[in-house]
């Protein structure tokens, strides 16, 4: 478990700001909301500060895993270990 880093660690090295022209992104969503077809969604400053604020290393996880590979709750409730690549490309 050497290549872990505690909860501390991660949560100094975790900056919340994104970089995004989140007035753009809310005028966009704004826009997208009017046509009434598309689904409500977060914007990615919306999401890195939720992911910020998960305090629950399991849970973080599971929320980065949602928001990287767009799958579905019980796809992502299906994975096992063996089905991550833990070691850079």
């Amino acid at each position: 478990m050497s290549g872990l880093i505690s909860y501390s660690e991660l949560q100094q090295s975790a900056p919340l700001p994104v970089a995004i022209d989140y007035p753009a992104a809310l005028a966009l969503r704004q826009m997208a909301l009017i046509q009434g077809k598309l689904p409500k969604y977060l914007l990615a400053p919306e999401v890195s500060a939720l992911h910020h604020y998960v305090p629950d290393l399991h849970r973080r996880m599971l929320l980065a895993t949602l928001w990287n590979t767009y799958i579905c709750i019980n796809e992502a409730l299906a994975l096992t270990l063996s089905d991550f690549s833990l070691v850079p490309p």
